[in-house]
C-alpha cells in the first residue's frame, strides 16, 4: 500500500507536469495564433497591393490609348493643308493617371519597362511636336515619328499591359478581392 506522504508527492510531481504541459501548450498556441494573424496580414497587404497595381495599370493602358487617338487626329490635321495653325499645336493629351502616378506607392510595383516606355512616348512626343513648331523637321518627317512612337506603344506596351493586368486578375480569382 501507498504511503500518505507519497501519495502526497505524485500530487506535487503531477501538477507541475500539468502545469508545464498547460505552459508550453500556452506558448505554442500563442506561436500559432501568431504565425496565422502575420500570414492573413501579409496575404491582405499583397492582395491590396495587386488590385491597386491592376488598376493602375489599366488606368495607363486606357490613358495611352486615349493619348493616342488624340494623336493620331493631330496627325490628320497636320496632313490638311488648309489648317495653317497646326504646325504649332500640340496634342492635348489626358494626362491626369501618368500625372498622379508620381504620388502612387503603387507605380513602383510596375513594372519599370512599362514605366520606361510609357515616359519616352510622352517625352518622344514633346520633342518632336517641339522639332515641328520650330520648323526644324518636316511634318512629314515629324508624323513619321509620330507613327513609330504610337506602334511602340499599340504594338509592344499595350499587349504588355493587358498581359500583366489579365495575370493579376488570375492571381486574384479565388479569392475575395473584386474587380
Amino acid at each position: 500500500m501507498m504511503s500518505v506522504e507519497n501519495f502526497n508527492e505524485i500530487k506535487k510531481t503531477s501538477f507541475w507536469v500539468s502545469q508545464l504541459f498547460i505552459l508550453v501548450s500556452t506558448v505554442v498556441g500563442v506561436f500559432l495564433a501568431a504565425n496565422q494573424g502575420y500570414q492573413q496580414a501579409v496575404q491582405f497587404e499583397n492582395m491590396t497591393s495587386y488590385k491597386e497595381n491592376y488598376y493602375l495599370q489599366k488606368s495607363l493602358q486606357y490613358e495611352l490609348q486615349d493619348n493616342i487617338a488624340i494623336l493620331k487626329e493631330l496627325m490628320i490635321r497636320l496632313q490638311d493643308p488648309n489648317y495653317f495653325g497646326a504646325r504649332n499645336e500640340s496634342p492635348n493629351f489626358y494626362s491626369l493617371v501618368w500625372e498622379n502616378m508620381k504620388y502612387s506607392k503603387t507605380t513602383l510595383g510596375t513594372p519599370p519597362e512599362f514605366l520606361r516606355l510609357a515616359q519616352q512616348f510622352y517625352r518622344n512626343i514633346a520633342t518632336t511636336q517641339q522639332k515641328i513648331a520650330k520648323g526644324d523637321i518636316s511634318i512629314p518627317s515629324g508624323i513619321k515619328q509620330f507613327q513609330a512612337q504610337i506602334d511602340i506603344i499599340e504594338q509592344q506596351l499595350i499587349p504588355a499591359l493587358e498581359k500583366s493586368t489579365e495575370q493579376i486578375k488570375k492571381e486574384l480569382d479565388g479569392t475575395s478581392v473584386i474587380l
